[in-house]
């Protein structure tokens, strides 16, 4: 994908999720207790930091944070970026387009998190995303997402955000994960529908 081409489709993208920032109250209340449970589960170092990728109103950092991590959330959306900072200011938000993600220093962050992002772009931009953690990330990239089809709620919302969603169930995360230099070390249930990968970069030989 052209950059200019991508740039302007995450324009479009840009708007959808300012447009829709006032449904996040509902998911925050849906997402909240899940990845409270995920981490509870991991135990991860607090002295890793954290980046976390299309944070949107800041949950799963706001998790983090809330478990001694120092956390930076990336995400474009002004709107959701607003009331990221207003309910977690222990964390750091930051406006910048995952286009963009080349220009972050290797190894420069611990952990590299993503929430419920893959599902809502396309396979080359997926890779892309996941590449790009790998690099970033020295010791784990954490997956949140979708590990099976969601109920009507979903499947309505997933509507109207994209194309991509069914897309992205049909692919095999191994398969995908590996095309972007990424091992799967453990898979946890999030949800009913949620599910989680801890990633670590693939060894070259």
């Amino acid at each position: 994908m052209k950059k200019s081409t991508a740039s302007g489709e995450r324009q479009k993208t840009r708007r959808f999720f300012d447009f829709v920032s006032f449904v996040y109250p509902i998911i925050e209340r849906s997402l909240a207790p899940s990845y409270r449970d995920a981490l509870a589960v991991l135990d991860l170092d607090p002295q890793h930091d954290v980046l976390d990728l299309a944070t949107g109103t800041g949950i799963l950092a706001g998790e983090f944070a809330r478990r001694g991590h120092r956390v930076e959330g990336l995400d474009f959306a002004d709107k959701l970026l607003k009331r990221a900072r207003k309910k977690y200011p222990e964390a750091s938000f930051r406006s910048y387009d995952l286009i963009d993600l080349q220009e972050i220093p290797d190894d420069s962050h611990a952990i590299v998190c993503m929430g419920f992002l893959l599902h809502g772009l396309d396979a080359e931009f997926r890779e892309q995303i996941l590449t790009q953690a790998g690099r970033i990330a020295t010791h784990q990239v954490l997956v949140f997402d979708y590990g099976r089809r969601g109920g009507l709620f979903v499947r309505f919302i997933e509507w109207i955000e994209g194309p991509h969603y069914p897309g992205f169930l049909a692919a095999s995360r191994q398969d995908e994960f590996a095309v972007a230099g990424l091992e799967i070390r453990q898979e946890i249930q999030l949800s009913e529908y949620g599910q989680v990968w801890v990633c670590v970069a693939r060894e070259v030989d």
